[in-house]
C-alpha cells in the first residue's frame, strides 16, 4: 500500500511541476496556438 501511495504522491508533483514549468517557458496550449492575427479575449 505504502509504494502505491508514494506512487501517486510522484505522479502529483510531477505532474504539477511539468505544469509550472512549461507555463512559465511559454508552452501553454493559449501561447502556442494562437498568432499575431487570433484575438483572444
Amino acid at each position: 500500500m505504502r509504494p502505491m501511495l508514494l506512487a501517486f504522491l510522484a505522479i502529483a508533483i510531477i505532474t504539477v511541476g511539468a505544469w509550472y514549468g512549461l507555463n512559465q517557458a511559454g508552452f501553454s496550449a493559449a501561447d502556442r496556438q494562437s498568432g499575431d492575427a487570433v484575438r483572444l479575449p
